[in-house]
Formats: C-alpha cells, structure tokens, sequence
C-alpha cells in the first residue's frame, strides 16, 4: 500500500517532501492509516483534530485518543473544539453541513498561520463511490461523475485509489489502533445508507466497484472537460452579461441540439435543479412562455420575448427613502447627486434631468413604483400608468422590479433612469435649474 501511494503522490504531483502538510485527523481507521503511511515515507506532517461537540463523551474519548496518538508518535496536533449545533442553528444548516464549514475554515485558518503548502484529507475509493452515487441521485451532471477531486487548490486526497479493505487491512498488519465513531453506523444519514445498503448490493454485481468507479471516474473527468468547454463556446454566441443579468438568447438556444445541456452547465451553477432545467426547455416550446418564472435557492428566472433573463436574488429594500436636502444622499440605495447649474440645456443622458429649482420640494422621496402610479412622460400632454410605460419600453419583469421612482410633495419627477415627468420641462431659459443625476 506504501508502494501504491508514493506512486500516486509522483504520477499526480499531489506534494513532496519538502513540503509543510497538516493531516485532518479524526483518530478513525482512514486517518491513522494516512498518518502512518506519510510518516513511514518522511513526510513532514501535523494534525489538525476537531471536536464537534455532537457525540458527548464518545468524541471526547476519540480527542484524548489522537491527543495520546500525537505524542506516541513524535508528531504536533492541534485540536479545536466547535460548538456546532449552534453554529447549525445560526446559519440554517444541516449538522453534518455546519461540522464541514467548521472544519474546513479553521483548516483555512491553520493554513495560513503555521505556512503549511496542503491540507490532506483520508478520502478513499469507496469515498468515492458514494460520492459519485450521492451525486447521481441528486441530480449533478456530469460534473458530479468526476467523484471528488484528487487535489483541489490546497487540499489533498491522497488516498482515493485505495479501497476500505486495503485500508483495513494495513491497519490489521501493522497492528494500528483507531477509534471507530458509532455515528458512521447510523443509515439515517444518506451517505451511511448508501454505505451500508446499497454499495454492498453492488458489489454482488461487480466484487471490483472501486476499481471500477475509479478508472471510470478518470473518463468522466475528461468529458467534463469537453462539455465545459463546448458550453463556454456557447455562452460566448448565446448569451451576454448586462446589468449584472444573464440573458440567454432563446431563439439561438432552440437551434441547439444540446440545448438541454448547455442549460445545465449555465444554470447549476446558479443553484437550477435538474428538474427545473427540462421544465424550463418544455417551456420555451411552448406558445405562451413569456412570462414563466423559475427560483433557485439564490437566483430567479423570467421568460420574456427574446431572452431567459437570470438575476440573483435581490435583498428586500426599504419601501421609501427620505431626502431632506440636496446633501442627503448617503443612505439612499442608488447614487443621486443634486447640482444646481446655469445651464437648461435638455440632456439626452437617460441618467441625468434638468428641472426648474422651483420643483425641488425638500423632502423628496424616492421608492419603488406601485400599482396605480401615473405621471406625464416627458414630451407627451397626456398622462400615462406606469405599468403602460413599462409595456411601451418592453421592459422584462426584472427590471420593472429594479425601477425607483423620485417624487416631491406633489408629483412624481422622474423615473429614475427612463424618463422625467414633463411638469419638470424647464420653460424659462434664464430660470434656476437643478442636475439631478446618477452617479
């Protein structure tokens, strides 16, 4: 097994002896065999220990065993005690979901502070494999076939080409003490079923699964790749970047084949299930698509005419902001800048408007449009409703969400960004004007 992971550190360049590593050590049978193994080949090691506070005294015992194991083996720990329930409860996460934040950051933390160059976990093939598994049935795409990373930035994974019988069995012949944690037992939790029900089911069918699962792991990395790339190509013909909106082109998107793809590796990322992404391809064969939405845990998406337009999720703003003078401007969510000036000349700059002095009525206000708003669209006698307007613009419903509406005491002056109210018209050219602009 020695032999088979020093091969494994060259082939894939994962580290080498001069190197800093800390070691995550949980005193399990995984972690003490990594331990073992990195300190036979000389490697210049530490290990991290977490305590996470969930098994009560059980996790205290595994604590003392690695604090015991540290020192009969010449090699320095560091130890950190979380309270993860609460840190759960805080941050809306799942225990196992907390304990992996908690784990990885303070990783980041003694990274930086003690120099080390690779945090190495005891990931191993049948790891893997639950992994790939997990993946499949929450629906990940082929990115999910690739399993776990062997080296990803500054973490390591130099067991994975091993299997639990061989890492068993090396702690066997070397007579190694480990602690087993009772949780692991438990097919509550997904990948514990999946460990314990399903992968042995599987290996009735093909003894070699590992094996299997890691030589495949490799071909799937690879078209991963090929998919990546020719969805990048894509996106360059496709889609565009605005006002920090994707907008997808639909007309060129049902000319792809693979247009069901492209949409995966666009919106994944943007937390779209694989569910979502057919709907939204039966959707747009649809006559009446436009309008359609869809959410994802941080991103929401429109059909409108031409476009699928995707925004992240905007944080609720207040419903009005109060300015008291041309000074307060500070706390309002858009830059507005208020500048008296000589000059009435008409701006076609749709961020800027030139109104008499006379209508900047302190306190103005400035806040989302409201069902019902009316106001004379600059150059027309007329009065028109807002949500008209909007139509006349073919605005998307996102950005008729991100519209602000300046008003005074009497009457609203300008949608901000797309027209002045035509009771703002300067008529007097020797008049007082103000600029009202965004920054």
């Amino acid at each position: 097994m020695f032999k088979n992971l020093e091969v494994n550190i060259h082939k894939n360049v994962l580290f080498n002896k001069a190197d800093k590593l800390l070691v995550a050590f949980s005193g399990g049978v995984d972690s003490v065999v990594l331990t073992d193994l990195l300190k036979s080949g000389g490697y210049h090691i530490e290990l991290a220990h977490c305590n996470f506070m969930i098994r009560g005294s059980e996790a205290n015992k595994d604590t003392v065993f690695c604090e015991m194991y540290a020192k009969e083996i010449g090699v320095p720990i560091h130890v950190n005690y979380f309270d993860t329930k609460t840190y759960a409860a805080d941050h809306h996460l799942s225990i196992q979901m907390a304990a992996r934040e908690l784990r990885y950051n303070w990783f980041k933390t003694l990274k930086a502070q003690n120099g080390f160059d690779y945090i190495l976990t005891a990931h191993h093939a049948s790891d893997n494999v639950e992994t790939l598994l997990v993946n499949l049935v929450r629906g990940t795409g082929v990115k999910g076939m690739q399993g776990i990373p062997e080296k990803q930035n500054f973490i390591v994974r130099p067991l994975l080409s091993a299997t639990k019988e061989e890492i068993l069995n090396y702690a066997r012949k070397k007579s190694l003490s480990y602690r087993d944690d009772s949780s692991n037992q438990e097919v509550k939790y997904k990948r514990n079923f999946i460990r314990h029900k399903i992968i042995p089911e599987l290996k009735k069918l093909n003894p070699a699964l590992e094996e299997t699962i890691h030589n495949s792991v490799q071909f799937f990395k690879q078209a991963s790749e090929i998919v990546g790339e020719f969805a990048q190509m894509k996106f360059g013909t496709i889609c565009h970047m605005e006002n920090n909106q994707l907008f997808i082109n639909i007309q060129q998107l049902l000319q792809e084949k693979q247009k069901e793809t492209l949409l995966f590796e666009w919106l994944y990322p943007r937390q779209f299930k694989s569910v979502q992404i057919l709907q939204l391809c039966e959707a747009l064969l649809a006559e009446n698509h436009t309008g359609k939405q869809f959410s994802s845990a941080t991103h929401d998406l429109v059909i409108d005419r031409s476009h699928i337009i995707i925004q992240q999720k905007q944080v609720p703003s207040e419903t009005e902001y109060v300015i008291l003078s041309k000074n307060d401007t500070g706390h309002l969510p858009i830059s507005l800048a208020f500048e008296e000036t000589n000059d009435p000349a008409f701006s076609n700059d749709l961020k800027t408007i030139t109104i008499p002095s006379t209508m900047l009525l302190f306190p103005l206000t400035l806040r989302r449009w409201r069902k019902g708003d009316r106001f004379k669209p600059f150059g027309m006698q007329g009065f028109k409703k807002l949500s008209d307007f909007f139509k006349d613009q073919k605005m998307s419903r996102f950005d008729k969400e991100n519209v602000w509406v300046l008003e005074n005491k009497e009457h609203i002056l300008w949608i901000v960004g797309y027209r002045m109210d035509e009771r703002c018209r300067v008529a007097d050219a020797s008049a007082s004007v103000v600029k009202i602009s965004i920054k």
